[in-house]
C-alpha cells in the first residue's frame, strides 16, 4: 500500500513496479499500440520512397519496423533502463537517409548499392555504441553535445531538410515539374489539424494529434484522388521479416562514417529520453543501469542493419507521455510491445501504412523537424553568448548552410570516400563546430 500511495503522491495512477488489472492492462496496452503506430509508421514511407523501394518493398520495411520497435522497446524495459520509453525511427536518421539518397543520385550511384552500403554502416554503428556501453565512456561523450554543438546540428537539420519537405508538399517530389493544388490543399489541411489539435486538445486526444491528422489528411487525399493504391506486398497474411533484406551489406567508407557519425549524435538524444523519465519517476540512474541501456542501444542499431530500417532512438516524447496517461507501469507498455511486433508480421496492416499519401507524410515530417528546430533554439538558450560563441555559431552556420546550396556536381573532383561527406552541409557544419568549440577556440579552464 505504500508504494501505491507513494505513486499517487507523484500523480500516477499506477507505478513503475505496480501490477495493473489484467482489463485496464489491455486497454492501457491498446492506447500504447497507438503511441507506437503514431511514432512508427510514417517515417519508413517517406524514406523508403528516396531510397528507390517499391510501394510493397516499403510495406515490407514497415513490417520490419514494427517488429524491432515492439521487441526493442520490450527487452530496454525488461533488461535495459526498465523504463516505459518506446524505441523507434529517428527524425535525425530520416534526415540523414534522405540527404544521403540525394547525394547518390547525383553523384551516379544505384541507389540499390547504397541501401547494402547503409546495412553495413548502422551495424558497424551499433558496433560502436557496444563498445562504448562496455567501457564505460558514456558521460565522457555526452560532454562533447554541450548546448552549442546540439543546436548548432538541430537547427542546420532543418535547413537542410526544409527543401525536401516543400518539394513534398507541392507534390515536386511526386514526379511533377509545377506546384500540384490538391497535394498542396491535402499538406496544408493536414498541416492545421495536428497543429490546432496539439495546441487546443487535452490529455489522450493531444498525444495522438500526428495520427488524427494522418487519418483525416489520408481521407481528403483518398477523396481528391491523389492517395496511392493499396498494393500488397506479395507475403501473404503473416510474414516474418528476413535478414538483410536489400542484399549482401557491401563496403562505402564515406556511408560508414557518416553512419557512426549520426550514432554518436543520438547519444545525446538517447540521454535526454532517459533522464526525463528517471526524473518524472524520481528513479535515479545507476552507472549500470546507462551501462545496460547503451549496449542494448548498440545492439538496437545493429539489428537496425541487419533487418535494414531507419535507425532508432528511444523517444524523447516519453516523459511527457506517461505524464499524460498517469501509467507508468511497464505491464501495459510490454503489452503494447508486443501488440506492435504481432502488426509486424501481419503483411495486410503494413502494406495499408505503406500507401500513405506523401502530401501527408510531409506534412507529419514537418511537424517533427519544426520541434526539432524549436529544441535547436531552446539550446541556445543555455549559451552565454560572447565573441567567442558567435564566431563558433556564425561560422559553423556559414560553411554548414552554404554547402547546402552548392550543386553535387562541385564535388565530383574529391575522393569517392569525401564526397558523402563534404557535399552533406550538416555533417561538415558539425565538424566545424565541434572543432571550435573542443579544440581551436576552446575554453581555458578556470584554474
Amino acid at each position: 500500500m505504500k508504494q501505491v500511495s507513494k505513486e499517487r503522491t507523484d500523480g500516477m495512477l499506477y507505478g513503475l513496479e505496480e501490477k495493473v488489472p489484467p482489463g485496464k492492462c489491455t486497454v492501457y496496452g491498446t492506447q500504447y499500440l497507438i503511441y507506437f503506430l503514431a511514432g512508427s509508421a510514417i517515417m519508413p514511407v517517406i524514406i523508403g520512397a528516396y531510397l528507390g523501394l517499391e510501394q510493397a518493398e516499403i510495406a515490407q520495411m514497415l513490417q520490419r519496423t514494427f517488429l524491432l520497435s515492439g521487441g526493442v522497446s520490450v527487452l530496454q524495459a525488461v533488461l535495459g533502463h526498465r523504463f516505459p520509453i518506446i524505441d523507434g525511427p529517428a527524425g535525425l536518421w530520416m534526415g540523414l537517409l534522405i540527404i544521403l539518397a540525394g547525394a547518390a543520385s547525383s553523384f551516379g550511384k544505384d541507389l540499390a548499392v547504397l541501401r547494402t552500403d547503409l546495412e553495413l554502416g548502422m551495424i558497424l554503428a551499433g558496433v560502436m555504441v557496444i563498445i562504448v556501453g562496455l567501457s564505460g565512456l558514456m558521460q565522457k561523450i555526452l560532454k562533447i553535445f554541450n548546448p552549442i554543438v546540439n543546436g548548432t546540428f538541430l537547427i542546420l537539420m532543418v535547413l537542410q531538410m526544409s527543401a525536401t519537405v516543400i518539394k513534398g508538399a507541392t507534390g515536386i517530389s511526386s514526379g511533377y515539374d509545377t506546384i500540384q493544388l490538391k497535394f498542396l490543399v491535402v499538406f496544408l489541411i493536414t498541416t492545421v489539424v495536428i497543429v490546432v489539435i496539439n495546441l487546443k486538445a487535452h490529455g489522450f486526444i493531444q498525444s495522438i494529434a500526428t495520427l488524427i491528422g494522418v487519418v483525416i489528411g489520408w481521407v481528403l487525399a483518398y477523396a481528391m484522388g491523389i492517395s496511392p493504391e493499396f498494393i500488397s506486398s506479395g507475403d501473404g497474411f503473416v510474414a516474418v521479416p528476413q535478414p538483410f533484406a536489400w542484399g549482401s551489406p557491401t563496403v562505402d567508407a564515406s556511408v560508414i562514417v557518416t553512419c557512426l557519425i549520426g550514432e554518436f549524435v543520438l547519444f545525446s538524444n538517447f540521454a535526454t529520453s532517459i533522464n526525463g523519465m528517471s526524473d518524472l519517476l524520481a528513479r535515479p540512474n545507476t552507472p549500470k543501469l546507462v551501462r545496460r541501456s547503451t549496449i542494448l542501444f548498440g545492439v538496437t542499431a545493429v539489428l537496425c542493419g541487419l533487418f535494414p530500417v531507419t535507425g532508432f532512438v528511444p523517444f524523447a516524447s516519453a516523459p511527457s507521455t506517461t505524464k499524460l496517461t498517469r501509467v507508468a507501469a511497464r505491464g501495459p507498455f510490454i503489452l503494447g510491445g508486443i501488440f506492435m511486433m504481432i502488426l509486424g508480421i501481419i503483411a495486410p496492416v503494413c502494406s495499408f501504412f505503406a500507401a500513405i499519401p506523401p502530401a501527408v507524410g510531409y506534412s507529419a515530417m514537418m511537424i517533427v523537424f519544426a520541434l526539432m528546430l524549436e529544441q535547436g533554439i531552446r539550446e541556445y538558450k543555455k549559451v552565454q553568448f560572447t565573441n567567442r560563441e558567435g564566431f563558433i555559431i556564425g561560422i559553423s552556420f556559414m560553411i554548414g548552410a552554404g554547402i547546402m546550396f552548392l550543386d553535387a556536381s562541385a564535388f565530383l573532383t574529391l575522393p569517392q570516400m569525401l564526397r558523402y561527406i563534404v557535399s552533406n552541409g550538416l555533417i561538415m557544419g558539425l565538424i566545424i563546430v565541434m572543432l571550435l568549440e573542443h579544440v581551436i577556440l576552446r575554453k581555458k579552464k578556470a584554474s
